[in-house]
């Protein structure tokens, strides 16, 4: 059987937030990074606009597996937002039009969470994303803008591996992290796969998203 490409990625940061489910003044985390993040992540490093439809292209380019190397702790921060342009449900202004408006919003984080992702792809893609990732066009950051990692980003290019779950279970874990006797993983499969869900985190456009199938399992 061949070899595949693989382009590592290793996610640490004393902060990190994977919103998949947020909902107005609630912004949640899941406990994996989402498939829109890491696309987000690989467009700044390029330099693209939000927006772009070249991210749905990427998307759809590219499939990812993860290693929940480090779970984290949860953190749940309170916030207020103050400004003049707050909108409800229904698009109006929250307050009197041209007078402040205050939003209360709690915001989920993980702390000091690790990951290993693996994304395959063709090949020229992932070189091109490696090059971006050495040198990124913008800050890139974990979910969301606050979450700055403590290390860079990019792990390496590998022809190694036959598939992405070998590439998964086979990664060495950071030598900063404690090894542990198993590891959650997570990886895109097919939507015949025999154990599966669906995740709501793939870029669809214009800050829409669409389902994709992963399977999880402890290895």
């Amino acid at each position: 059987m061949s070899s595949i490409p693989i382009l590592v990625l290793r996610l640490d940061g004393l902060l990190q937030s994977w919103g998949e489910h947020s909902k107005w003044d609630f912004r949640d985390s899941a406990s994996m990074p989402t498939k829109s993040a890491i696309v987000g992540l690989l467009g700044c490093a390029l330099g693209w606009e939000r927006g772009d439809e070249k991210l749905v292209s990427l998307s759809e380019a590219i499939q990812l597996a993860i290693r929940e190397d480090c779970k984290g702790v949860e953190m749940i921060d309170f916030h207020t937002v103050q400004s003049k342009q707050l909108l409800n449900a229904q698009g109006k202004h929250r307050g009197k039009s041209g007078e402040y408006s205050t939003l209360i919003t709690n915001r989920t984080y993980l702390q000091n969470a690790y990951f290993t992702v693996a994304i395959t792809g063709a090949k020229d893609l992932l070189c091109n994303l490696a090059y971006a990732l050495e040198k990124p066009k913008w800050p890139v950051y974990l979910g969301r803008k606050a979450c700055v990692p403590s290390r860079p980003i990019l792990g390496e290019f590998t022809e190694q591996y036959t598939s992405l779950e070998e590439a998964i279970q086979r990664l060495p874990v950071d030598k900063y992290v404690e090894e542990k006797e198993k590891y959650l993983i997570e990886i895109e499969v097919d939507s015949r796969a025999d154990i599966k869900f669906e995740r709501q985190d793939a870029i669809a456009g214009n800050r829409y998203f669409k389902r994709r199938t992963v399977m999880r399992k402890m290895v």
